[in-house]
């Protein structure tokens, strides 16, 4: 893992500690969490497998711009809906 990854990787489990901390406070959001847990934990397992980053579709590389925003991020498909919500370009 590169220099950014260890900064994310960490920043990941700390929220997924948060997260776990907060499951049982409202269980109203109970399943939101529980889904949020799962994308964490598949991030977490691809960071130290090495395949974080890449499409689950296509293979490709998704850019280290958007990742460094929403590291769940799966697939390239993901980059173009969240793009959609942004006013501004991500990148320069």
């Amino acid at each position: 893992m590169d220099a950014n990854q260890l900064r994310l990787y960490s920043e990941l489990r700390i929220i997924r500690n948060e997260l776990l901390a907060s499951l049982n406070k409202d269980s109203s959001i109970k399943p939101l969490i529980e889904d949020e847990l799962r994308d964490i934990d598949e991030t977490i397992r691809k960071m130290e497998s090495g395949t974080f980053g890449f499409c689950e579709n296509s293979g490709e590389m998704i850019p280290a711009n958007y990742l460094s925003i929403v590291p769940t991020l799966k697939s390239i498909n993901d980059v173009n809906e969240i793009s959609k919500f942004y006013c501004k370009p991500l990148y320069h």
